[in-house]
């Protein structure tokens, strides 16, 4: 039945009932019918209403949706192609560069270079680099409150295994460096769980019981004993100090850790593919598809689950803050990205993501929560920029620099 007979045949109707109720004895079947029919004809027009607002509101609602739930920064599919990937980073322009320090290893000695006096400050008190590319260099880590620095020997073909090498710590901005003492190479000089302090691994003399096994002491960052020796496990190296333990990795695999009790001697707990670690904070990922990065917090034993995809985490570059709260997370060919260890909320910094001809480096300043990000084209003279960002901004504060020994300092120097 087209609209226009329903409607003729609702003006009828309506004639018909005035006609039969205005009468003595209207016939009940009669007005009963005429009912009928009316209400069939509110619903035919309820439900044409219904189809009309269900019509338009299927794609309002998809519309909705999109902008809900569109393209969102994530670290699954974080930037666009590499060849689509801009050269620079983007955000808002500053006329000077964030004021921090690099340590930088120079041809003789390690100096501290200041982006807001643009001049190097040499540091006192460590042995001086003989050559730069031949007998030795300085490695750094970083300790709560500052560095330590190796002085490493240039890499050889010997295969004897690690052997003991000096360590230094280097205050934050400090001009003179205290003697830690001997360790291993590479991994002798450890974060603790509490400034001042740095967990120093050697090995013990060939004569004494369970040679074979590295031991770990504390020390303060002068070299002075704050605890008795301990023997680590065999097989294991110190990664650092995670609340009253130790996090411990197997030296044949860097995907194998373990947190282990020095007092008891006892492993409390075993984690695969370990990204970064704090003073109170483990992160891991089981390495499976699907799998996300999580984050332990020893002392409370809470784990969160991060956004971060932990399928393939040997292949993302960390930096986390001294107090292990912030976790600044880089997959390849990506942007930069900070996870909150204690909310497990992340935040994707827009404007970070380079292309494959860029160098670009990344640290805490001072190991607080400022980050700061310099970058440039590989093999090109020019510029380079560098950016800062702090919990609460939405975009980098950029600074371009176009002096070349600054340049080289910014690719070559450690963040600090």
């Amino acid at each position: 039945m087209s609209c226009f007979d329903e409607q003729d045949l609702g003006q009828r109707v309506d004639g018909a009932l005035a006609t039969i109720t205005s009468g003595p004895a209207p016939a009940a079947a009669i007005v009963a019918r005429g009912r009928r029919i009316r209400r069939r004809r509110r619903a035919a027009r309820a439900g044409v209403a219904v189809l009309i607002a269900v019509a338009v509101a299927v794609p309002v609602a998809s519309a909705v949706h999109g902008a809900l739930s569109g393209p969102r920064p994530s670290l699954e599919h974080p930037t666009p192609r590499p060849d689509r990937l801009p050269a620079k980073m983007t955000g808002l322009p500053t006329p000077t560069a964030p004021a921090f320090r690099l340590l930088v290893p120079t041809l003789k000695r390690v100096v501290w270079y200041s982006t807001a006096a643009r001049h190097t400050e040499a540091i006192g008190g460590l042995a001086p680099i003989t050559q730069w590319t031949g007998a030795q260099s300085y490695g750094f880590g970083r300790l709560d409150g500052g560095w330590w620095a190796m002085a490493q020997q240039a890499p050889t073909t010997c295969t004897c295994g690690p052997g003991a090498q000096e360590f230094y710590f280097i205050a934050d901005g400090s001009l003179t460096a205290t003697r830690i003492g001997a360790g291993y190479a590479g991994d002798g000089a450890n974060p603790a769980s509490r400034a001042g302090a740095v967990w120093l691994v050697n090995q013990p003399p060939a004569t004494a019981k369970n040679a074979g096994s590295p031991r770990a002491q504390l020390v303060s960052t002068a070299g002075r004993p704050l605890g008795p020796r301990y023997t680590l496990p065999a097989g294991y190296l110190l990664r650092r100090g995670v609340g009253s333990y130790l996090l411990l990795f197997q030296a044949t695999s860097n995907n194998h850790f373990l947190l282990w009790d020095p007092r008891t001697g006892r492993a409390v707990r075993r984690f695969g593919n370990v990204i970064a670690a704090g003073p109170e904070q483990i992160a891991w990922s089981a390495g499976c598809r699907g799998c996300r990065v999580q984050v332990l917090n020893v002392p409370t034993g809470k784990t969160l689950t991060t956004p971060i995809p932990g399928r393939q985490p040997a292949n993302l570059t960390t930096a986390i803050s001294d107090d292990g709260t912030l976790l600044a997370v880089q997959p390849p060919g990506g942007g930069l990205s900070v996870v909150d260890t204690a909310t497990g909320a992340l935040t994707v910094i827009p404007g970070t993501a380079l292309s494959n001809a860029t160098w670009q480096n990344f640290g805490w300043l001072d190991g607080g929560h400022q980050l700061i990000v310099a970058a440039g084209t590989n093999n090109q003279p020019g510029s380079a920029q560098v950016a800062s960002w702090q919990p609460g901004d939405a975009r980098l504060r950029i600074a371009t620099i176009h002096n070349q020994g600054e340049i080289a300092r910014l690719q070559a120097g450690t963040i600090g």
